[in-house]
This record gives C-alpha cells, sequence and structure tokens, in this order.
C-alpha cells in the first residue's frame, strides 16, 4: 500500500494527471501527508526535521541467521546462506520505497530464499517485522543417535520476528535519525523503551530428505513484554551515534512436533528471553549529505524443554543518502 500512495503521488507531483476526481483525491493524500510532516510534538532544541521533504539513499545489506531445533530422539544446528544486496530508497514525506537486487543465490537452495523487512518510526512509536524463507539451512543433525550432515535443500524454513516499542522521551529523542534521516537528533538523548515481541517459526523437511528421517515439523511461537533503553550521542557537529538494548521475557509460548503425522504440544520452560539490539553511525558531511551504517541482531534464548525452536538473525547495512 505503501508503494502504491508514494507512486501515486509521484504521478500527481509530475502533473501525470490533468484533472477530475483521481487528481482531487491523490493532491487531498498528499495534503495529508504535509499535515502529519509539519506536525511538531517535539523540542526543537533537541530534534528537528531534515531539509527537504525527498530523499534518496544507497544501500548496501548484509544479513544472516541461525537455526536450533531440538525434540525427541533429534537434535539440530542449521545455517541458511548469508544474503547480500544492494538497493536503492527513494523517500517522500515519511514514506520510504526501497528496491533491492540479490547478490547471493548461487546454490539452488539460496536462488529461492527470500526475506521481507518493514520498518515504520513515528515519533512515540517504533515497529520492526520481518519474515523468511528459505530452502539453504544446511548444517548437522542428530537423529536417534546418529549424526549426519544436513545438505541445502532438505529443509524448509519460515520465519516471523515482530517487535513494538514505544518511546517515553520522544520529545528529545528520536529512534528514526540514525537510521531513515527524517529527522535530525541535534543534542545527546536517550530514552527508555516498553516492548512488545513475538517470535513465530516453522521447519519442515522436503521431499528431497533421506528415506531413513522421517518426515518432521517444528513449530514454535513465542510472545513477550519487556523493556529497555535507547540512546542518542551526538559527537561534534557531524557525527552521530546509536545504541540500543531491549530484552523481553516471553510470556506465551506454544510449540509442537509432528513426525510421521504423529503431533506433540510441549511446552518452554520459563524463563525465555529475547534480546533485540542495534547499533548504529551517521557522519554528515552536511545536513543534505551523508553516510553511515547499523547493526540489528535478534537472538532468542531459552531453557532446554522437550522441544525447541531457536532463532539468531542479523543484519548490518551501509549507507549513502542526500536529501533533495
Amino acid at each position: 500500500m505503501k508503494k502504491l500512495v508514494l507512486f501515486t503521488l509521484i504521478l500527481v507531483s509530475s502533473g501525470a494527471f490533468a484533472g477530475g476526481p483521481v487528481k482531487r483525491l491523490l493532491v487531498g493524500a498528499d495534503s495529508l501527508l504535509q499535515v502529519f510532516y509539519k506536525k511538531v510534538d517535539y523540542d526543537t532544541a533537541y530534534v528537528s526535521r531534515s531539509p527537504g521533504t525527498m530523499g534518496l539513499k544507497a544501500w548496501g545489506s548484509l544479513s544472516g541467521s541461525r537455526l536450533r531445533a531440538r525434540g525427541d530422539n533429534l537434535k539440530s544446528n542449521l545455517r541458511p546462506d548469508m544474503k547480500g544486496s544492494v538497493s536503492l530508497e527513494f523517500d517522500y514525506y515519511d514514506l520510504a520505497l526501497e528496491v533491492a537486487t540479490n547478490l547471493t543465490g548461487s546454490s539452488s537452495g539460496s536462488k529461492r530464499d527470500f526475506e521481507i523487512n518493514f520498518n515504520f518510526y513515528p515519533r512515540r512509536f517504533v515497529l520492526d517485522a520481518s519474515y523468511q524463507k528459505t530452502w539453504s539451512a544446511a548444517g548437522s543433525m542428530t537423529y536417534k543417535g546418529q549424526s549426519l550432515d544436513v545438505e541445502n535443500g532438505w529443509l524448509k524454513t519460515q520465519m516471523v520476528n515482530l517487535d513494538v516499542y514505544y518511546t517515553f522521551n520522544y520529545r528529545h529523542f528520536s529512534y528514526d535519525s540514525p537510521f531513515y534521516q527524517f529527522y535530525v537528533q541535534k543534542q545527546s538523548a536517550g530514552s527508555w523503551l516498553a516492548g512488545l515481541s513475538y517470535q513465530g517459526g516453522r521447519i519442515e523437511t522436503t521431499e528431497q530428505v533421506p528415506d531413513y528421517i522421517p518426515q518432521m515439523t517444528f513449530r514454535a511461537n513465542h510472545v513477550g513484554i519487556g523493556g529497555g533503553y535507547a540512546y542518542n550521542l551526538v559527537a561534534g557537529k557531524r557525527w552521530l551515534f546509536h545504541l540500543s538494548v531491549v530484552p523481553n521475557v516471553m510470556v506465551w509460548t506454544m510449540n509442537s512436533i509432528e513426525s510421521d503425522g504423529e503431533k506433540i504440544h510441549t511446552q518452554t520452560k520459563f524463563p525465555t528471553l529475547q534480546t533485540n539490539s542495534r547499533a548504529g553511525a551517521v557522519y554528515y558531511f552536511n545536513l543534505r549529505h551523508f553516510v553511515g551504517l547499523y547493526g540489528v541482531s535478534n537472538t532468542l534464548f531459552k531453557r532446554k524443554s522437550e522441544a525447541e525452536l531457536v532463532e539468531s538473525k542479523w543484519i548490518a547495512r551501509v549507507f549513502y543518502g542526500m536529501r533533495l
């Protein structure tokens, strides 16, 4: 939906629609975006809008993950292929459209892998969501005391992560400024964060798995609540540094194993913790031109139980951007 809105607003601004109800609707949407854009609910001594209402940015990204599964008579340690990409982002008011090209995918499994990431950083709230589906997970597995190497294409994995934070000190602290530069952090400030998280996943064998391994499916769902702290350090006139850590305690879990049609439900032992961490830096040549990098890690820590599905996920990004 955001992509459609952004595309049509660009058409309006370029005069692609000569008149009529379509143009009036899109002009109205553009006016609504301006209202949100011009709203000042922050201390201008600490935070300001970046110059210009549009922006361009070039990205380079590298991401990876690790999966651990454990059940009756089975243990596994898996790593899908790392993914590298380059992308171009166009910003219009508070909307961002990013088009990426995958640089990896040399093996048969990783060619099918894909990942979707969504980020939304309004003043008070932070929303991060991702979905990953892979066929490239490979590693080791122990089944009924027999160890074997898991090859690319044996397993299909699906993972969903959702994190929502509330920023208490939103008048002085901008969570957006180290990552998307819609705002500028003018003075150092931090904020306590309250968080809600969800992590769900599924691992299932494919038709390529050897006959002596049963058809199996692992499912896991975790909902957690927690809190943490984030800080933006303004160093001189050109540097901005960011660090944030948000631990969450899982308050609800649902795990299951299915082996050759037989399903077993198990409960994760308390406590189970999920930690979301970010670190980043931005260097401003001036307010309209800047370079930066940041990293994000998401890790689930669990006590051993009858069934486990644990994911550790990370992404590192570098960028060059300009405001227009």
